[in-house]
């Protein structure tokens, strides 16, 4: 098991629930569905980290969950944790 996890902020809009990781921002991804956007971000997630390690590249350092709170009081904030090898 390799888990990673990175904090990412949630945006609803009127069409569906966009998701950023600022510590790794290519993993952006979206939702119809808050599921759906978390499902969504995971995969984003693991896509990008085992593509960076795949390439030798280090994963970034994350942020902390409570600063990334206090970066954006207006949108949710959640940690999202994969286990890389099951992608």
């Amino acid at each position: 098991m390799e888990l990673v996890s990175y904090g990412a902020v949630f945006t609803p809009t009127e069409k569906e629930i966009q998701v950023d990781f600022p510590d790794v921002p290519e993993a952006f991804t979206q939702g119809q569905t808050m599921d759906e956007a978390i499902e969504n971000a995971k995969l984003g997630l693991a896509i990008v980290i085992n593509d960076k390690l795949g390439h030798f590249e280090s994963a970034p350092a994350a942020t902390p969950i409570d600063q990334l709170k206090t970066a954006f009081p207006d949108r949710e904030v959640r940690l999202i944790e994969v286990d890389l090898e099951k992608y």
